[in-house]
């Protein structure tokens, strides 16, 4: 029998645009050509009678003692339950419609998944998960803003470790992310039934020069403006600031730079007018092509990153890219990107360097180029998950 999947993850819409709705989609089409029946579950997908029991729960949980008077607990409890919820819900689903397997897309919804199937009587359901941070889930979160202490870090981990023992398939998308995840979660090596698996080659290809007109041109952008593009969510890892920090030291003013990413985008214009830069633009799109066409850099200075699905898209635009080493960076770009210490010097001095030198610019541009030829497509990384669900 061909496997039924429901992939679930906790995004919302607005999560789609940056998140692992932009991986995970591309995988779809090639995984029901393989003769695979998947779903992709989320957090938009909840029944609103859910989403107000959430609530109600959260609010009653805010008066209990040890949350009460503890935002930051409060914050970790809700981030629990909306996972639980998530993949309690996904298991209903897959006993009542008869999926084979449930792939959450982190380990909190894989517990959550796991009770459910539990307690539905969905015992013959497969169930593993994807770590797409980079080490441990809660480490991942934590340096996400969920602020934990180290004994609560501590106690999650061992939560972790249970899961992760009891899946039929733990994955991530670099091996030295599985590598990490064993580290922190106390194991001398990642186990057998642990899988790296990379996020399938973006659609994104290299511009003609009518693309890049067109795209520059409506962007509003002079022919010798020098732009730059960062991609994210506007969160602290991303370190957005020290990019804005590097675009201001430009003091020729051909710099710009354009920050694509949803969230809270108050803190970045406030440094830009303190540094004087008047040259930010900061928006939220879904189709991201005309973007990567018109820029001429891309910088990412991640504090941490398991994968860099913006990166890989970066190469595969063919932009001279500028990155910071961290977490699975330099598996995912190898010599394809200029890897610099993500601190205000290094990125300020190659990003002066490539402003400098249009022949540096194209030499960076042929090395992203090169390597994003040999990236794995959508066909190729869907055939391996498919073979780790039959393997299950």
């Amino acid at each position: 029998m061909n496997p039924r999947v429901l992939m679930v993850t906790r995004e919302t819409a607005e999560d789609r645009k940056y998140g692992l709705g932009r991986s995970l989609a591309p995988l779809l089409e090639p995984m029901r050509a393989c003769g695979v029946d998947v779903r992709y579950f989320c957090q938009e997908d909840l029944p609103a009678t859910l989403l107000d029991k959430r609530r109600e729960r959260s609010a009653w949980m805010a008066g209990l003692p040890g949350l009460r008077d503890h935002p930051l607990r409060q914050n970790l409890a809700n981030a629990w339950q909306e996972r639980l919820q998530v993949g309690a819900e996904a298991a209903r689903i897959a006993i009542a419609q008869g999926y084979t397997h449930v792939h959450a897309h982190d380990p909190w919804i894989a517990c959550g998944a796991a009770w459910g199937l539990l307690a539905g009587g969905g015992r013959g359901v497969r169930w593993g998960f994807t770590q797409h941070g980079f080490g441990s889930y809660s480490q991942a979160t934590h340096e996400d803003g969920l602020t934990q202490g180290p004994r609560t870090m501590a106690w999650m981990r061992r939560i972790e470790r249970w899961i992760a023992n009891r899946a039929a398939w733990v994955l991530a998308p670099t091996a030295a992310s599985l590598a990490q995840l064993a580290r922190e979660l106390g194991l001398p090596a990642p186990s057998a039934h642990w899988h790296h698996v990379p996020h399938p080659r973006p659609p994104l290809q290299v511009a003609s020069e009518a693309q890049r007109h067109e795209a520059r041109a409506a962007l509003g952008y002079a022919e010798e403006d020098i732009s730059v593009l960062a991609v994210g969510r506007l969160a602290p890892l991303k370190c957005f600031d020290r990019i804005v920090r590097a675009c201001a030291a430009q003091r020729d003013g051909r710099v710009r730079l354009l920050v694509l990413g949803a969230g809270d985008s108050s803190g970045l214009t406030a440094l830009a007018r303190e540094l004087g830069f008047d040259r930010l633009d900061i928006q939220s799109t879904q189709d991201v092509a005309p973007y990567y066409h018109a820029a001429d850099i891309y910088m990412s200075a991640s504090s941490t990153e398991s994968f860099g699905m913006a990166n890989l898209e970066a190469l595969c635009a063919g932009l001279p890219a500028i990155c910071s080493p961290v977490g699975g960076v330099p598996e995912v770009m190898g010599d394809g990107a200029w890897l610099v210490p993500n601190d205000a010097d290094s990125l300020e001095g190659a990003l002066a360097a490539l402003c400098a030198d249009p022949a540096l610019r194209r030499a960076w541009s042929e090395r992203a180029i090169e390597r994003a030829s040999g990236w794995p497509g959508p066909v190729e990384v869907a055939q391996r998950y498919v073979a780790i669900y039959q393997a299950a």
